[in-house]
């Protein structure tokens, strides 16, 4: 992604009238008198500055020498024209962002590009604008159970009582030209199958053509080429056959059903004809109008002309004769606008919607090849797929010119659909490829091939969509179903920051943003205190195959010591300088080909580069050349005998590298030689390191996947050389050289090779002939080694042989202390997991190194105090102080494993430990200022922690976003603290208090519940009823039930019916009001007697 600046004349090319540039001025200045005392503003520079004061701008740039202006003359130019003052801070900040070239100068191209980028970071439509491809998943394919394809599916919705319908309660139907018709769950499960025949034909099944359902009135209607009409009874599961409409003049080819909320409006079935025609059949619907149950007519059968005449009660007809020159294709009655739309496939007339009422005419779009298919959102946008491989987009109210006209499917489109209300445009192409438009923009975002071809090769398809599960589905041999945008439910999730898994997240203190790499091939820059996605970077790496262009995954990132550009490496070896502010691509490296980058380190005037090439590779900062022969890149000595897996680099003096073999090397980072090398599988042994030159054989080409190289790479063996290259040089002995040994990390495909291979060796094995003999190996197999996985420097501390300066995690879980002193070694090791087989992914820690924070394997954030751990000089720690801001240092009645585990290891302190997330943690940052961890991880997000483990956000989440505040102090006290829900889900007693802030999860017992609810309950005042508290009976004595008005009822069944549906017949009593007693009790006069009662029985 690039963005190019041209250049703005602001000034050039007036002819409208605008007063010229000398009134704009005078305009000006008389409009800021009143501002000549300006003072400090937090308003953003390109809110501040309009039209005038870019015309003013502009021509003292024109003025300046060179055009460019300097940070100090900037600041008193916006100071004089747009009486704008900044702080230090915000102005350096806003001058570094202007100035792309980094040469302390700014030109008007460049001031003006800030300008315009900022204005596209307000925009909030593409801040919210998601990542993720519209159809994000692979088709889920259903098998059909249709001996047919299929030529419709459809939606049967169970109808309220209020003539309302929901998608979460209905069926799906599928139907197939010999009339078999299928009922399907909501969840695609087949439920049962029926199937629609004709009566009278004996010989020759019936061939249907369409089927529609009609759910106000429990019918199902099918079309065939009898042409006729069928409607079938589903009340109660049953499929009956209950009225048919015969010797219609042209078969049905397709159906549209619409009905109202109204039980007296008349509903409507709209019909197509393959001779062009439409009618409109108008149908009663109260108490299921024509299709109730009539004693001794199981069956209504009448000729169709007898319908249009109005002979048959609770129907009515309207003819629209020869609309098109060829069969109606799809037919859709349009409520908003009481229109019908139409498509056929004929030139004259492919495209037309008309209002039922004959006065209002028609709308006739002009398409050369007519149209196949259509669909209609809203009253602003219609679309339509045609033969001719073009969707077009139309005004309904314009058909003489389309809005836009898509290109780019290479066979006729038989299907199109518009998704919330014209945003997106699905078109379904013959070629099973489905394209996703961008109707704004009208741009394709996604072509969609994965459509297996088991749907079909040549067969007719039909789709259906789902507005509620937002799945589109496509019949035809089989049943596919896409997801279409799928949103994301909070219950399950706060949303996701990636497409795919976080491979890098880094905080500029700077700019003051966080800057995400995944292995999407997506660089984002984000503001971590509104939220905000400033900038997106898709496809950052790339490579192309077969003419597609294939996005690579970003596998290691770092900024420059200045934090104005970031580098990003990814798995193919590649490397590219960024301005990520702009988005701007400034400049390509690559190391070797397929070789993944694992870390960058950028120092001053370099940038070292290691990864899967064993090496250190150094590139020139300004792009210059670095190596004697004229190079741009220069590699350091090969010493490493493994990949190297991670690194970490001490300015001015050391830089470490480590392999996944646990082989650790320090290297003088001003003059690239080695001076230590160590194993971390046994620490206390240094190995020799050998300063001789080195003398390296002429390379032969060796074929890695070969079946025995492969084996012999399993059993740790030297590799076979196919051809090997003539000697001129006597061989060079053991000690002279530094022999490379070939990477035994393969990839995904190469693995499974090599098990494939490894099995067919083991079957020939297995086939030949047992012999009394026992082979023994050439050589015995060697335990793997521990690998590492990350390391880091405490900057903070001295360079000292006692005081542990280096921090590395191994794969057995644990992390050893280093001293990178030239006389220092190692120092001891600490266990850092409390589950088995986890281990230590990534380190973070603050500027003072007081705490380090670990991110493991399963997903365990940890936090550590290692104030006082490996260090000659020990500070004083205040336990209540950390206990006030870590609750994991509360005690609690059941103890966690994590806190079990700290018990026995008292050295360092673990201050924290909870699950932040589901699964891997691949990096972590720390921002110092705010007491703010953020993490990544493989599940596709990035979170946001406080230190003592409180859960903040989540960055990309869909829900509202809470802003947060840089003080820890007022963000405690005010910030609304939740946990995520897959990690309520997941996580342990220990981790739920821990992001509860301390708050122990108790469930409260049934009396606990009832407690609780009482006291809930609003207090009621009741001397404010009647002037007293209400005493028996409240009702008085005046009350009396009301008396039953149902009385025994003989019932008729009609024996008419293969078998009797008996809710049917039920007869209910009439509902009766309940007239209210006119005698009104009083309370006080009730009680007067009482009390003169009780007064005349103790007179007694």
């Amino acid at each position: 992604m690039s963005i190019s600046t041209a250049e703005v004349h602001p000034s050039e090319g007036r002819s409208d009238g605008r007063p010229s540039l000398a009134s704009s001025r005078s305009r000006k200045q008389s409009s800021t008198k009143f501002a000549e005392d300006a003072k400090e503003t937090t308003v953003e520079l390109h809110e501040s500055l309009d039209e005038y004061d870019l015309e003013i701008l502009y021509e003292i740039f024109l003025k300046q020498p060179g055009k460019q202006f300097d940070a100090g003359g900037l600041r008193e130019v916006l100071q004089n024209v747009g009486k704008i003052v900044f702080s230090d801070e915000d102005y350096n900040v806003m001058f570094m962002k202007m100035n792309t070239e980094r040469n302390g100068h700014v030109t008007w191209n460049e001031f003006i590009s800030y300008l315009i980028l900022c204005y596209e970071q307000q925009d909030v439509k593409a801040e919210f604008e998601t990542l993720e491809n519209p159809i994000p998943l692979a088709p889920n394919m259903i098998k059909s159970n249709h001996r047919y394809t299929i030529n419709r599916v459809t939606y049967n919705p169970t109808v309220r009582p209020d003539r309302t319908i929901s998608w979460h309660d209905g069926s799906l139907m599928t139907c197939s030209r010999d009339g078999t018709i299928n009922y399907w769950s909501l969840d695609v499960q087949f439920e049962r199958s029926v199937k629609s025949t004709c009566p009278h034909l004996r010989v020759q099944q019936t061939w249907v053509t369409d089927m529609i359902a009609l759910p106000d009135v429990s019918v199902v209607c099918t079309s065939s080429t009898e042409r006729d009409l069928r409607f079938y009874d589903t009340s109660a599961r049953k499929f009956e056959l209950r009225v048919i409409f015969t010797l219609m003049d042209w078969a049905i080819y397709t159906m549209n059903y619409w009905f109202s909320d109204d039980p007296n409006e008349e509903s409507k079935l709209v019909l197509g004809d393959i001779g062009g025609n439409i009618h409109v059949l108008f149908i009663e619907s109260i108490a299921r109008g024509p299709f109730r149950s009539q004693l001794g007519m199981p069956l209504l059968e009448v000729r169709y002309d007898q319908v249009v005449k109005g002979l048959v009660d609770g129907f009515r007809v309207i003819i629209l004769p020869k609309q098109h020159t060829n069969s109606v294709l799809q037919i859709q009655y349009y409520q908003r606008l009481n229109t019908i739309i139409s498509c056929s496939e004929c030139p004259k007339v492919g495209l037309q919607m008309r209002d039922l009422s004959e006065d209002k005419g028609k709308y006739v779009y002009a398409i050369t090849k007519g149209a196949w298919c259509f669909s209609v959102s809203g009253t602003q946008l219609l679309a339509s797929g045609s033969p001719d491989c073009l969707v077009r987009l139309w005004n309904p109210f314009v058909p003489q010119n389309p809005v836009a006209v898509l290109y780019g499917h290479h066979t006729a489109i038989s299907s199109v659909l518009l998704q919330d209300e014209g945003k997106f445009l699905y078109s379904l192409s013959q070629d099973k490829s489905i394209r996703v438009w961008d109707c704004a923009k009208q741009v394709c975002v996604q072509n969609y091939l994965g459509i297996p071809q088991e749907l079909g090769e040549h067969s007719d398809m039909t789709t259906m969509y789902n507005p509620e599960s937002r799945q589109w589905i496509i019949g035809s041999s089989m049943l596919a179903v896409i997801s279409l945008s799928p949103k994301q439910s909070g219950e399950h999730t706060d949303g996701f920051t990636h497409t795919a898994g976080v491979s890098v997240v880094l905080y500029n203190p700077l700019f003051k943003v966080v800057v995400t790499c995944g292995l999407d091939s997506t660089i984002i820059v984000w503001n971590p205190w509104d939220g905000r996605r400033m900038m997106a970077v898709k496809e950052a790496h790339t490579k192309s195959i077969h003419a597609e262009i294939i996005p690579i995954e970003i596998t290691a990132a770092s900024f420059d010591p200045g934090y104005q550009r970031i580098i990003t490496g990814a798995h193919d070896g590649t490397l590219k300088v960024w301005n990520f502010n702009t988005g701007t691509c400034l400049r390509n490296m690559k190391i070797e080909k397929n070789c993944e980058v694992k870390r960058i380190i950028w120092v001053k005037n370099r940038i070292l580069v290691m990864g899967w090439n064993r090496r250190v590779t150094e590139f020139g900062d300004s792009g210059e050349t670095v190596s004697a022969a004229g190079e741009f890149y220069k590699n350091w000595d090969l010493r490493h005998r493994e990949d190297i897996s991670s690194a970490a680099v001490r300015v001015p003096q050391t830089i470490v590298t480590g392999t996944y073999d646990g082989e650790l090397i320090m290297w003088r980072l001003e003059t690239g030689q080695p001076y230590k090398q160590f194993n971390c599988a046994d620490p206390t042994t240094r190995i020799k390191i050998q300063y001789k030159k080195q003398r390296h054989k002429p390379e032969a080409r060796v074929n890695k996947f070969s079946k025995r190289n492969i084996i012999a790479r399993a059993l740790g063996k030297p590799i076979d050389q196919e051809k090997k290259a003539p000697q001129k040089v006597a061989p060079p002995t053991e000690e002279d050289t530094i022999k490379p040994v070939m990477s035994r990390r393969l990839s995904a495909v190469q693995r499974l090779i090599a098990q494939s291979s490894t099995m067919q060796s083991n079957r020939s094995a297995m086939r030949a002939r047992r012999v009394s003999t026992v082979v023994m190996p050439e050589q015995c197999m060697p335990m793997r080694r521990l690998g590492i996985h990350s390391m880091i420097f405490l900057h903070s501390r001295t360079m000292d042989p006692d005081v542990g300066t280096l921090f590395i995690s191994l794969e057995n879980g644990a992390i050893q202390v280093w001293s990178h002193h030239i006389s220092g070694g190692f120092l001891t090791s600490f266990s850092a997991i409390h589950k088995a087989g986890d281990y230590i992914i990534c380190m973070a820690s603050d500027e003072k190194n007081e705490y380090l924070f670990t991110g493991s394997s399963v997903g365990y954030i940890k936090t550590w105090l290692i104030k006082n751990y490996c260090v000659t000089q020990c500070e004083h720690i205040s336990m209540p102080k950390l206990r006030l801001t870590f609750p994991f240092l509360w005690g609690d009645f059941f103890v966690g494993r994590a806190a079990r585990i700290a018990r026995s290891q008292p050295v360092p302190i673990l201050l924290n430990s909870y699950k932040g997330h589901a699964m891997t943690i691949s990096d972590l940052a720390y921002i110092d200022e705010a007491q703010i961890l953020i993490s990544s991880s493989a599940d596709y997000t990035v979170r946001m922690w406080t230190l003592g483990g409180r859960y903040l956000q989540t960055l990309g989440t869909f829900k509202p976003w809470r802003n947060v505040p840089h003080n820890p102090k007022v963000r405690d006290e005010t910030f609304e603290f939740t946990t995520p829900p897959d990690i309520m889900r997941l996580g342990s007693t220990t981790t739920l208090r821990v992001l509860r802030g301390g708050t122990p999860l108790r469930t409260l017992t049934f009396k606990q519940l009832q407690v609780k609810r009482v006291k809930e309950l609003t207090h009621v005042d009741h001397t404010k009823i009647y002037g007293e508290r209400l005493t028996e009976p409240i009702l008085g004595h005046y009350y009396k039930p009301s008396e039953r008005t149902t009385h025994f009822h003989e019932f008729k069944f009609d024996t008419s019916f293969p078998y009797i549906p008996v809710y049917q017949h039920l007869i209910m009593p009439p509902f009766q009001e309940l007239k209210p007693s006119n005698v009104k009790p009083s309370i006080r006069e009730e009680q007067a007697k009482s009390e003169e009662k009780k007064g005349e029985n103790e007179a007694n």
